[in-house]
């Protein structure tokens, strides 16, 4: 007889404040936001990615809101069928650099009601500029709102990648990672 299979273990459900995030494109990048209660997220979308273009939905109804590139959505409609997972802060800096890039972050985060303050305050000013992969991408704004610093450790996931596998990327990598924490700075909202 074989030992007994574990069971995954359920994921919570977010709390409100809680930074989220969803694989997309078979996992090529993640897609973040701030779950901010009443089973709405308030997310970074690019400029392409207008609200006219998802379909009606029911749960999102009349609480759906779009100011420029930042929406604040149901929860179902930002997942689009992905797994919900939930990004961790105050991670180890051991931890960090052994999990996979924008997951967790070393910084701790700001109170839950803070977090929701600074999202919620983005969302009506639409006050986090244009949407850049690179330099101003969902996790940017999520990190941010989390933080007050700006950081995208996805983006730092691909450059690893492409800089060298082994020890040295490694170590590349997590310079980069530190540098990329701290490179933003903090954003005048």
């Amino acid at each position: 007889m074989g030992q007994p299979q574990s069971k995954p273990s359920k994921p919570r459900f977010p709390q409100p404040g809680d930074h989220i995030y969803c694989q997309r494109k078979g996992g090529l990048y993640d897609h973040h936001g701030i779950y901010v209660g009443d089973d709405m997220v308030i997310h970074l979308r690019g400029a392409a990615k207008k609200l006219g273009e998802l379909p009606a939905c029911h749960k999102c109804g009349d609480k759906r809101v779009e100011n420029g590139e930042i929406a604040k959505v149901c929860i179902d409609c930002f997942l689009d069928g992905a797994t919900l997972q939930i990004f961790d802060y105050g991670v180890p800096l051991l931890e960090f650099i052994a999990r996979k890039r924008g997951t967790c972050c070393q910084r701790d985060s700001k109170p839950p009601h803070e977090v929701i303050s600074t999202a919620t305050d983005l969302l009506e000013r639409n006050g986090f500029g244009p949407y850049d992969m690179l330099t101003n991408n969902c996790e940017h704004f999520a990190v941010y709102c989390k933080t007050g610093c700006a950081a995208s450790y996805q983006i730092v996931r691909h450059i690893e990648g492409a800089i060298a596998t082994g020890p040295a990327g490694m170590l590349a990598g997590a310079a980069v990672a530190v540098a990329c924490g701290v490179s933003k700075g903090v954003r005048k909202t």
